[in-house]
């Protein structure tokens, strides 16, 4: 015998948090299949991580940054942006400059190479090509959140 709980009362079973959990559920859920269509949309599951995608879409959006403004945006230890930063690099997608501040130059920007556009457009394609998932998620959460 099962000891999950049933699906049409997954409250029942999960505790005072239920919510929350199927929150958790479906987040994850919209998660996989966004990262299956942008994986399609590239051809390789290299890039499919949060991380690269957040990094390559900060790029895209807002011009070349300093490490420290990515730090934030995928709230990595230093240590691991670097990681991240050497990976998208070893693959031509993005190059650091050194020196370039006039009001620090020691420190280094990250921009995005043609190649790394070129995945970042692939990327905002394939987000764009789930918006009626997304759209189905919003009213999923906002049936959960109102209940």
């Amino acid at each position: 015998m099962s000891t999950r709980p049933s699906r049409e009362h997954p409250d029942r079973q999960a505790g005072a948090h239920a919510h929350g959990c199927q929150i958790v559920i479906r987040l994850a859920g919209a998660g996989r299949r966004m990262g299956g269509a942008i994986e399609e949309r590239l051809g390789s599951p290299e890039l499919v991580g949060n991380v690269p995608v957040l990094v390559l879409c900060e790029l895209a959006l807002h011009g070349p940054l300093r490490p420290r403004d990515l730090l934030e945006a995928t709230n990595l230890t230093s240590g691991g942006l670097t990681k991240q930063l050497d990976h998208l690099e070893s693959l031509g997608l993005i190059e650091r400059a050194f020196g370039t501040l006039r009001d620090d130059r020691r420190a280094s920007v990250v921009s995005l190479t043609p190649e790394g556009a070129r995945t970042a457009d692939a990327i905002g394609e394939a987000a764009e090509s789930q918006l009626d998932e997304v759209r189905s998620l919003v009213d999923a959460l906002t049936r959960l959140i109102d209940r």
